[in-house]
């Protein structure tokens, strides 16, 4: 397979025309934005909430509460003791793996992608550098409160959904990433026409 021509250059390699695919280069600018969102977020629930604890924001409905999660998103299997930090790594390997994938070379896909990439990096680090992830995001209604969670569990969250129903309803475009990534043929006779 020929690689794709730049502008007035010499031809990529086919990896590397792959690499520098738009939808490719999605993912890491998606995951880098969630993990800053991330990273900003839990600072400022650390510098506000550590010393509250919990202060309402809308109403009864939402509050901003500091917690320390040794559970997974929305506290799940918190203070069993697992080895979360070595799970989160393993998950977000795997992620990273269908990313490189070219049949996930979709712009919906990659958005997913770059949704649980950021998302599991920010929780990931919490895990290696504390043992426990900042969660702060609490709302519910008097008795009926959704467990607390944070940035990172809602993109995580939304991600999977998202990658999900591209599973279930999206059509494969890999077809049409691989047409973009090809040269035409030399017999072919798009672009400039023949004279008949």
């Amino acid at each position: 397979m020929q690689g794709a021509r730049r502008e007035g250059g010499p031809a990529l390699s086919p990896s590397r025309a792959r690499f520098l695919h738009p939808t490719f280069v999605a993912v890491w600018i998606t995951a880098a934005l969630v993990f800053a969102l991330d990273r900003w977020t839990k600072a400022w629930a650390v510098a506000e909430l550590a010393t509250v604890h919990t202060k309402p924001w809308l109403d009864d409905w939402v509050r901003l509460t500091y917690v320390r999660n040794t559970g997974v998103a929305f506290g799940l299997g918190a203070g069993q003791g697992l080895p979360f930090a070595a799970i989160t790594f393993f998950a977000l390997v795997l992620v990273v793996v269908l990313a490189l994938q070219e049949r996930n070379r979709t712009w919906t896909r990659s958005l997913a992608l770059g949704l649980v990439i950021g998302g599991a990096a920010g929780n990931l680090l919490d895990r290696v550098r504390w043992g426990s992830v900042v969660d702060f995001i609490d709302f519910g209604y008097r008795r009926n409160m959704f467990p607390v969670f944070n940035a990172a569990d809602s993109a995580i969250t939304v991600g999977v959904i998202l990658f999900a129903l591209t599973l279930v309803f999206g059509r494969d475009h890999t077809s049409e990433v691989h047409d973009e990534l090809e040269p035409p043929a030399p017999g072919d006779r798009g672009g400039a026409g023949t004279a008949a």
